[in-house]
């Protein structure tokens, strides 16, 4: 005898969970991590190059997330000064005395697979009596990393800033990393702002990103929480430029503390859309006292201590967590002491 086999019908039940484990798989194609931090110099004897114990920690807590990231963006003040104190004439094979230190703290996290991105900060370019900063210096940095595997920074940017200024796309999200501290004809440096090559490039980038998230980063702040200056190139031109190509954040360091800060037209008058800037400043730095937060602290979600943000960018949404790490009687621990997301 020939058993009935009754064909299976879906009905509406079946098909919409089927609809959502389709879209549960296409979200998690576009799933990936990065991880932001700036500024890991020795700010508490001015002595050594780096706060190595803080940045070897910090290294420590990236490798150990799950999903692990694929990317870590530096955003500058690698080191407390380029260039190392020296008794006698200045020896030019010793140059950045104090950069290799920091690639050799941070080599294990591109070992694991995690490609290493960086900007030049100001103190990045300070020969040893410190300011003002030095063109060679730059020159120096530029060198520093173009150092493959692990330490090629891309090489797309424009031609004065080769290795300074860059872009990259990943998946569904595009990052650009400026250079804020260049150097102006006369020798002089920007201190803070951009020049116009780097602002036409950007605006180009800006303009022929396709991806859903876009993000730009670099050492200085467009909108200073403790009340310092950036140029308007940074604060007008450039952010004019991320609101019309409609970025979803600013990502910066140079001051040590951290914070949030959704940028409106209550913050200043020439604002058309909301932007977040994201300030994650003391990755080593002594973190700055909490009252040199000159704007409301609780409107720029302003924190003093050591951090780090986490970005996870999904097909519709990127979700961010900053990690506050306090340091007590010579031991780190790490908190999470904010949580935003951008919804697209």
């Amino acid at each position: 005898m020939k058993l009935g086999m009754r064909k299976p019908r879906l009905g509406w039940l079946g098909f919409i969970f089927i609809l959502a484990v389709l879209l549960s798989v296409t979200s998690q194609a576009y799933a990936f991590r990065f991880v932001v931090m700036a500024d890991s110099p020795d700010n508490e004897t001015n002595k050594a190059g780096l706060n190595l114990a803080c940045l070897e920690y910090l290294r420590g807590q990236i490798l150990e997330l799950n999903p692990r990231p694929e990317m870590v963006f530096f955003l500058g003040d690698l080191v407390t000064k380029a260039y190392q104190d020296l008794a006698g004439p200045p020896d030019p094979a010793n140059r950045h005395y104090y950069i290799p230190d920091w690639k050799a703290a941070m080599q294990p996290l591109a070992q694991a697979g995690i490609k290493i991105y960086v900007s030049v900060g100001n103190r990045d370019l300070y020969p040893s009596k410190g300011w003002p900063p030095s063109k060679e210096m730059e020159q120096k940095f530029q060198e520093d990393f173009s150092d493959p595997p692990y330490f090629d920074m891309p090489d797309n940017g424009p031609p004065n800033y080769k290795k300074l200024a860059y872009s990259l796309a990943h998946e569904n999200a595009f990052f650009v990393v400026l250079d804020t501290f260049g150097f102006k004809p006369d020798g002089s440096n920007w201190n803070n702002g951009l020049d116009a090559e780097q602002l036409a490039w950007f605006s180009g980038q800006a303009r022929g990103a396709t991806q859903k998230f876009k993000f730009a980063l670099s050492h200085g702040p467009a909108f200073s929480p403790e009340g310092w200056t950036a140029d308007d190139s940074v604060k007008k031109t450039l952010w004019g430029i991320m609101e019309g190509a409609q970025f979803d954040a600013y990502f910066c360091g140079h001051e040590h503390i951290y914070s949030r800060w959704v940028i409106t037209k209550a913050v200043a008058p020439w604002i058309t859309r909301r932007i977040t800037q994201v300030l994650t400043g003391a990755a080593g730095a002594l973190p700055d006292q909490i009252f040199k937060v000159k704007q409301d602290r609780r409107k720029v979600r302003a924190f003093s201590l050591y951090n780090y943000v986490v970005g996870d960018v999904n097909e519709n949404d990127a979700q961010f967590q900053a990690v506050g790490v306090d340091w007590n009687a010579g031991n780190y621990s790490a908190r999470i002491i904010d949580r935003f997301a951008v919804q697209k």
